[in-house]
């Protein structure tokens, strides 16, 4: 592995990259996610670009990273963001346009959820390639009995209301056909 200094020494440096070709998530063709990390480009030490485009009624869902901070910046349109903080039990919740900026520290539970009609916004990492753990992932891993010893819910109840959630979400709410696919046409459990 070549360190920067090595790389901005290259007699073949290239400082220019297009996130276009590198998709990180992409949920239809108006809501997605390009990446940026060391991987696709050496030269980022310490440092990950995400861009974030969302509709109104579309979300990132619920994550946390627990390798890196991050700092939304908005470019376009209107999101609210929230942000968890573990130390004061406190849920904080911010409405952003451009140009202000959320930071979400590492390890606290954060999504942003797009309130105008296009929305984009850059969040930016303090880490050469975040890990991102999410709440969909956490809700359909953990079996429900865990939930009925820890919290007294009903296991049964919570695994049929869990159900739609097979896989990673990322960008929510599913499509259409999608819970129709996951949950049948009568939209019932």
């Amino acid at each position: 592995m070549h360190s920067a200094s090595d790389l901005l020494n290259s007699p073949s440096l290239n400082l220019s990259y297009d996130l276009k070709s590198s998709v990180y998530h992409q949920k239809n063709n108006q809501n997605y996610i390009l990446q940026q990390t060391a991987e696709q480009f050496p030269v980022l030490e310490n440092l990950s670009v995400f861009d974030v485009y969302l509709t109104k009624g579309n979300s990132v869902e619920t994550h946390w990273h627990p390798n890196a901070n991050e700092l939304a910046y908005m470019i376009e349109g209107e999101a609210e963001f929230a942000v968890f903080n573990p130390n004061t039990k406190q849920l904080l919740r911010y409405r952003v346009k451009p140009p202000q900026t959320v930071y979400a520290p590492m390890g606290w539970f954060h999504w942003a959820s797009s309130i105008s009609d296009r929305t984009q916004l850059i969040a930016i990492f303090d880490h050469k390639s975040p890990e991102i753990a999410l709440m969909s992932d956490v809700l359909r891993k953990v079996p429900p009995e865990v939930f009925q010893r820890i919290y007294g819910v009903n296991a049964d109840q919570l695994a049929e209301v869990l159900k739609p959630i097979n896989r990673s979400v990322i960008i929510g709410p599913p499509s259409q056909t999608d819970i129709r696919w996951r949950i049948g046409d009568q939209g019932n459990f």
